[in-house]
């Protein structure tokens, strides 16, 4: 089972409720859409219902038919499964002059430099791991929202602020980055 193709004048005019970038995390932080979120196709089953109520319309964003075909059967199976089409059109969206954003992923030093710096007042380091994981280590001065529960607690955040988000593979803080680009936040980066 597959999506309808959607070229890109067809996903740019569609009515749709989230587009969903389902391509490895790095292939999204290094190039995806405006207000598309990230979730990989293999964390679909995980995290999809966390995001993407009954009902609500679905664009994908894939790298090839196979991954969206995936998709399709994950989607599927929890019921999930209003996906008005799918697109593999990145390099082309690209090449054609179409807007394109990043999300950068910083390194721990950079985490360091920004903690002991005061002047970062408008700088949140936000920890999305599960409570079992933040127990165990956390970092302090950050603050923790688990990935899951950013679906209502995202507006609670202040969109002006810059955010890092955190985990411990940076899979999980990418769909939480994901998730607040597509809600119209635009400081946010990936540790």
């Amino acid at each position: 089972m597959r999506p309808r193709n959607l070229t890109l004048d067809q996903l740019k005019n569609c009515d749709t409720d989230h587009i969903v970038d389902i391509r490895d995390p790095l292939a999204y932080a290094s190039a995806h859409l405006p207000r598309s979120m990230s979730l990989p196709v293999g964390m679909i089953s995980s995290f999809a219902g966390w995001f993407i109520a009954e009902g609500e319309r679905v664009i994908l964003i894939a790298n090839d038919e196979e991954q969206l075909a995936q998709a399709m059967e994950h989607l599927s199976r929890i019921a999930l499964d209003n996906v008005v089409g799918g697109y593999t059109g990145m390099v082309a969206a690209a090449e054609q002059g179409e807007s394109i954003q990043q999300t950068p992923m910083i390194d721990t030093a950079e985490i360091k430099s920004r903690l002991d710096n005061d002047d970062n007042k408008n700088w949140t380091l936000l920890d999305v791991r599960d409570i079992d994981e933040r127990t165990e280590a956390a970092i302090e001065g950050s603050e923790h929202i688990y990935v899951g529960h950013l679906n209502e607690r995202w507006q609670e955040l202040d969109q002006d602020s810059r955010y890092t988000l955190m985990c411990a593979s940076g899979q999980r803080a990418t769909i939480a980055a994901g998730w607040l680009a597509s809600r119209g936040f635009n400081n946010i980066d990936i540790y």
